[in-house]
């Protein structure tokens, strides 16, 4: 079983393993954003949930907390957590505590079992795969996932008595196996010859839990990717676009929160958001070169307290192939093809829809935009896979669709999530000026709406001092609609002058 002066003399050698390993974490974080700060982030955040721990029942070995409860411990340790984390990684260790305590509240008893210690590695694994918005394996994720399975193999095989310590040393050399393997997961990882960053950091916490377990040696210290060498963080950093580390607070609805989540992942990268202290928050975390709109968007739609700005180091490296999600949009040759690249999709012409189609298999959603689907339809049909296809009907159809895609989702699931978000749309094409396009809007929304795109051509305005007449429509909208989210992208080879859709 796990008690709570396990759990207490755990966190404490955890967070004193994640600062003697800092630096070592740090040499290895290279994916997704190579800034060095993973074993910073982590050891931050472990040592905040200490200090909520100390505060809320005292230091390990004191009666305070010989006399508590697991289930108290653990929930000031995730309440400490998730309140002071830093970065991504930061998060993510929160998730981990945060499965600690909703195992043990939900044992109902002062100890945590050791046939709960399984279950609780797994729900750890299920809410950092929720919490992050593109999950990549051969992350912290892939090495969790393997002590989880390993946790619930060994209880399965146990003959007579297992201790938890038998579970989670089991548990630890499962992670530290796959810890290795990911080296040959990521292309960045197999570019620097290291493993993961979080991967390590989750390792040195396992091992953290061993030792307060009184199960034998700290475990693999030397495991750290040794090719990471001596990289210079002055050298990796010289040209290249900046972009902001933003954390914050978020009071809102589930809707609102999921509006937000899409206009993220549309807007940068690196997404975690995990539930937050008080009820009905969040704490949520990107990296992007657009920190003022998307600050301005989450003030506009909830409440925004404990806002943190971080200046990224630029990092002029080879960029890697980003993993996409299965998603496929019809889209013709110029800004509206990157667009929908750059939302995580594989846009193109027929000719590269269904070669990628082919590449992948089956399992691929079709957005199809209102473009001519003959070709399309035709050789999809005689293909040996199996392709669902949502009839987007517009673009901005097309980007309704793609906020609400979720890759930990099935592909029915998405499939019918995307086709629910294109029905609740209503979009109109308009070839007029400023006053045009502003009507066009009133009426749209005279039925109701929180959240309107405008995507406009833009080709032909003339540059310099002359005012973006898109730009003055929409002041004049936000004057006329303060409730209502307006946000406008300039797309050239658009096909028309505007086309507003609104959800």
């Amino acid at each position: 079983m796990l008690t709570g002066a396990h759990v207490a003399s755990w966190a404490e050698q955890a967070a004193l393993g994640l600062a003697r390993h800092k630096d070592e974490i740090n040499d290895l974080n290279v994916f997704p954003i190579p800034d060095s700060d993973t074993g910073s982030n982590m050891t931050a955040t472990m040592e905040s949930a200490v200090e909520r721990l100390h505060r809320d029942h005292g230091a390990a070995g004191s009666a305070a907390v010989n006399g508590t409860s697991v289930a108290d411990v653990a929930a000031s340790l995730a309440a400490g957590a998730v309140t002071g984390a830093r970065g991504n990684s930061g998060l993510v260790l929160s998730q981990f505590l945060r499965a600690l305590a909703d195992s043990a509240a939900a044992s109902h008893r002062d100890d945590l079992p050791v046939d709960a210690l399984p279950g609780m590695l797994h729900r750890a694994e299920k809410l950092v795969r929720r919490a992050v918005s593109a999950p990549v394996e051969g992350t912290i994720i892939t090495v969790l996932h393997a002590a989880a399975d390993q946790a619930s193999s060994s209880l399965d095989a146990a003959e007579g008595t297992v201790t938890a310590g038998d579970i989670v040393g089991a548990a630890r050399d499962a992670a530290v196996e796959a810890l290795a393997g990911t080296t040959g997961q990521l292309p960045e990882l197999a570019a620097a010859g290291v493993v993961d960053a979080g991967g390590r950091g989750l390792v040195v916490i396992l091992d953290a839990l061993v030792d307060a377990l009184g199960d034998g040696e700290p475990g693999q210290d030397d495991i750290a990717g040794n090719a990471a060498g001596d990289r210079d963080t002055e050298e990796r950093a010289q040209a290249g676009t900046a972009e902001i580390e933003v954390m914050f607070t978020y009071r809102a609805d589930d809707d609102r929160l999921d509006a937000l989540r899409g206009h993220l992942n549309r807007r940068g990268n690196s997404v975690v958001i995990v539930p937050g202290e008080a009820r009905g928050t969040w704490r949520v975390h990107v990296h992007t070169a657009e920190a003022g709109p998307l600050i301005e968007l989450a003030y506009s739609t909830g409440g925004v307290s404990d806002l943190v700005l971080e200046v990224l180091p630029v990092v002029d490296t080879p960029e890697a192939p980003r993993p996409t999600a299965p998603v496929l949009a019809l889209a013709p040759e110029g800004g509206l093809r990157e667009m929908f690249a750059g939302a995580g999709a594989t846009a193109g012409d027929t000719g590269t829809i269904i070669e990628e189609f082919e590449r992948r298999g089956s399992g691929c959603i079709v957005l199809t935009n209102g473009q001519d689907t003959a070709e399309l339809f035709g050789r999809l049909s005689s293909s040996n896979g199996e392709a669902t296809v949502v009839d987007t009907e517009s673009f901005v159809g097309g980007l309704a669709a793609l906020a609400v895609y979720s890759p930990t989702a099935d592909l029915d699931e998405n499939a019918e999530e995307m086709a629910d978000a294109v029905s609740a749309q209503r979009w109109r094409n308009t070839d007029g000026g400023v006053d045009a396009l502003c009507d066009l809007v009133d009426d749209l929304l005279a039925d109701g709406g929180e959240l309107v795109t405008v995507l406009y051509d833009g080709e032909d305005r003339e540059t310099g001092t002359d005012p973006d007449p898109v730009a003055e429509a929409v002041d004049v909208l936000r004057a006329r609609h303060p409730s209502v989210e307006l946000h406008s992208y300039r797309v050239p080879g658009l096909g028309t002058g505007a086309q507003v859709g609104v959800e």
